[in-house]
């Protein structure tokens, strides 16, 4: 059964796997891990930039998520962001998010 868990520090060095894996598949970007590294762990330095969120099965994370708080002038209400969002190819298609 996949659960879907908020993000820990300690998951830092996976979600920093999978948000360089995502922008090499999807923009064909090369990144920087120390560099994206600090802005996993600035996330969790400072919550109000948002949300890691987690999914895996059997201890093996098969996506992540950032969702970031914008203010909505047409809400009037904060409305949450889905910033970046990465399944592993291989649980894909079986709705980890």
């Amino acid at each position: 059964m996949i659960e879907i868990r908020k993000g820990k520090l300690s998951d830092t060095e996976r979600i920093v796997e999978l948000q360089v894996r995502m922008a090499q598949e999807t923009e064909g970007l090369g990144l920087d891990k120390t560099v994206v590294s600090r802005g996993v762990r600035g996330v969790f330095q400072e919550p109000a930039r948002g949300t890691y969120w987690v999914a895996e099965e059997k201890g093996k994370v098969l996506g992540v998520l950032l969702a970031i708080p914008e203010w909505s002038d047409w809400r009037n209400a904060t409305v949450l962001w889905i910033h970046s969002l990465y399944v592993i190819p291989e649980a894909r298609g079986q709705g980890v998010f």
